[in-house]
C-alpha cells in the first residue's frame, strides 16, 4: 500500500495554535484587568517576572515559542530569574498522543496510515537560548538558539524515533529590526508561509509529508533541521516585508532515509540532497486593540536536487512550489486581549505534475481563539483540504502496481484544544478523510486523535 495518511505527525503544533500564537500578546496585556474564569496565564504575569522573560524566547519562527507565563511553573523555582539575570533562559514543552481510526481500524494488513491501529506518539523539546548582546560583536540584539528533540513514534510512517539537535543558530536584528537574518541548523519551512496557522489540525489528516511545501524540499516540523540561511527585510511600518532563504534540501528520498543520513541534525551534507531557495513578500498587520489581524503572502521554492520525474520515469534536476495565503481575523471581543476572536485561514499551493505526488492543494481553516468568555486560552477549529493527486504519478502507480489510484483527497477535521490549567492542554480532533491511501484504494476514515500538551 501507498500511504497517503499520517494524521500524528504535526499534531504537536497544535499547543502552537492554542496557546503560542497567543504569545506575542500575553505579555502586552497580562496586566489589563481581566474577568474570566480561567484568567491563570494573566495571574502568572502579575505574581512572577515571567512576562519579562518572554523577550529571550527562541525567535524566528511565524509563531511564537510559548509564553513562559503559560508553563506549568512560570519562575521555575526562581531559576528562570537567575539565569535570565545571566542572559539565558530555558523552555521544555511536550506532547503524549493516540489516534484510532473508528470507521476502518484494521489490524490485520501492515499500518499504512497513523490510527489504522491504535498508534501512540510523544515528543519533547528542550530549548535555551542566551542574549547575545551582552557579547557585543553580534550587535545590540542577537541571540542563540538551540532545541534538543526527542521523538517517539509507534508506527515509523507518522514520524521519527529518538533525540537529535533539532536547533542550532543565531538570529541578529539590526536598524530597528527591520532587518533580521538567522543562520545555523534549524528548520526553515517553520519561518515561512504560515504553517501552524489555522490549517496545521486540517493537514494533519493527510500528514506533513503530503505538504507541497515539504515535497519540494523544505524541511518542516517533526523532521530534522538543515544548514539554513534567512534574511527578512520589512518597511518603516514592519508591515511589508520581504523574506529570502536558503538551505540544503531534505532527501529526495524520504524522511527516513534523510534521518539516517543525518543521525545527530547537524549534518552539513546528505547525499542527493542539494541547495534550495525560498523566497516569500507579504503585509501583515499584528492584532491590537480595535486592529485586526490581517496577513496576506505569496511565495515560492526552487530545489536543485534531482528527483523523480514521473512522467520520464527516471530522476531530472530540479523541483519548485509556489503558494498563496490569506489570514484574517473579524471578531475582537476583549480588546484588552486583542488575539482572541474568530479567524479564517486559506492556502493555495502548486508544484510541477511531473515531479510531485500532490501537485495541487487548497487548505481552508475557521478557528475560534476565546471561543467562550470564560474559555479566553481554548481554541475551536474547522478545517477541510482538498488535494489533487498527479495524474503522472497516478499513471506511474497504475503501471507499477495494475491498480487504480486515487485521484483526490479530502479532510474534514474538527478541533477543541481545552486550556485545562496553566502550561496544560487537551486537544482532540476528529477527522474524516475520504481517500487516506494512494493504492490499492481504502475506505474512508474517521480518525480520533487526543493530545495532552504541557510545558515548564
Amino acid at each position: 500500500m501507498t500511504n497517503a495518511s499520517r494524521p500524528g505527525a504535526t499534531v504537536h503544533f497544535a499547543l502552537r495554535l492554542a496557546a503560542p500564537v497567543l504569545g506575542t500578546t500575553i505579555a502586552a496585556s497580562a496586566w489589563a484587568p481581566l474577568a474570566h474564569a480561567d484568567d491563570s496565564i494573566a495571574q502568572a504575569a502579575k505574581t512572577t517576572d515571567c512576562a519579562m522573560y518572554d523577550k529571550y524566547r527562541l525567535r524566528g519562527s511565524e509563531t511564537a515559542i510559548i509564553t513562559t507565563c503559560d508553563t506549568l511553573s512560570p519562575d521555575l523555582g526562581g531559576l528562570r530569574k537567575s539565569m535570565i539575570n545571566s542572559g539565558w533562559l530555558v523552555q521544555n514543552y511536550s506532547s503524549v498522543t493516540e489516534s484510532y481510526d473508528l470507521n476502518h481500524a484494521d489490524r490485520d494488513v501492515p499500518q499504512t496510515y497513523s490510527g489504522q491501529r491504535p498508534t501512540f506518539q510523544a515528543n519533547t523539546n528542550f530549548t535555551i537560548t542566551y542574549d547575545l548582546s551582552r557579547v557585543g560583536f553580534f550587535g545590540q540584539n542577537a541571540q542563540f538558539g538551540a532545541q534538543v528533540t526527542w521523538n517517539q513514534n509507534s508506527y515509523l510512517g507518522n514520524g521519527l524515533r529518538g533525540a537529535f539537535v533539532n536547533q542550532l543558530s543565531i538570529e541578529q536584528e539590526f536598524a530597528n529590526s527591520r532587518v533580521r537574518l538567522e543562520y545555523g541548523f534549524y528548520s526553515i519551512g517553520a519561518k515561512f508561509y504560515g504553517a501552524v496557522l489555522g490549517t496545521s489540525t486540517a493537514a494533519s489528516a493527510l500528514g506533513p509529508t503530503s505538504g507541497l511545501m515539504y515535497e519540494a524540499g523544505v524541511v518542516t516540523g517533526g523532521f530534522k533541521p538543515t544548514p539554513a540561511l534567512d534574511l527578512r527585510l520589512y518597511s518603516p511600518s514592519q508591515r511589508f516585508y520581504n523574506h529570502f532563504g536558503m538551505a540544503r534540501s531534505t532527501s529526495p528520498r524520504g524522511f527516513q532515509y534523510d534521518s539516517q543520513q543525518n543521525p545527530t541534525g547537524l549534518s552539513l551534507t546528505v547525499p542527493g540532497a542539494k541547495v534550495l531557495y525560498i523566497d516569500e513578500v507579504g503585509y501583515r498587520v499584528m492584532p491590537k486593540p480595535d486592529q485586526f489581524a490581517s496577513w496576506i503572502r505569496a511565495g515560492g521554492v526552487y530545489n536543485t536536487s534531482d528527483y523523480m520525474n514521473y512522467k520520464v520515469g527516471r530522476p531530472t534536476v530540479s523541483n519548485h512550489m509556489v503558494y498563496v495565503a490569506y489570514t484574517q481575523q473579524y471578531t475582537q471581543p476583549d480588546p484588552s486581549y486583542p488575539v482572541r476572536g474568530l479567524y479564517t485561514d486559506i492556502k493555495l499551493d502548486e508544484a510541477p505534475s511531473s515531479r510531485n505526488v500532490y501537485d495541487k492543494d487548497v487548505l481552508f481553516s475557521l478557528y475560534s481563539i476565546g471561543p467562550f468568555k470564560a474559555r479566553p486560552y481554548d481554541m475551536a477549529t474547522f478545517g477541510y483540504q482538498y488535494k489533487w493527486i498527479s495524474p503522472w504519478t497516478r499513471l506511474a502507480l497504475a503501471h507499477a502496481t495494475g491498480l487504480q489510484p486515487i485521484d483526490n483527497s479530502q479532510t474534514y477535521t474538527l478541533s477543541y484544544a481545552f486550556h485545562v490549567i496553566r502550561g496544560l492542554y487537551f486537544n482532540n480532533s476528529l477527522s474524516y478523510t475520504n481517500h487516506p491511501v494512494l493504492v490499492p484504494q481504502h475506505p474512508a476514515t474517521l480518525v480520533w486523535m487526543s493530545t495532552l500538551y504541557f510545558s515548564f
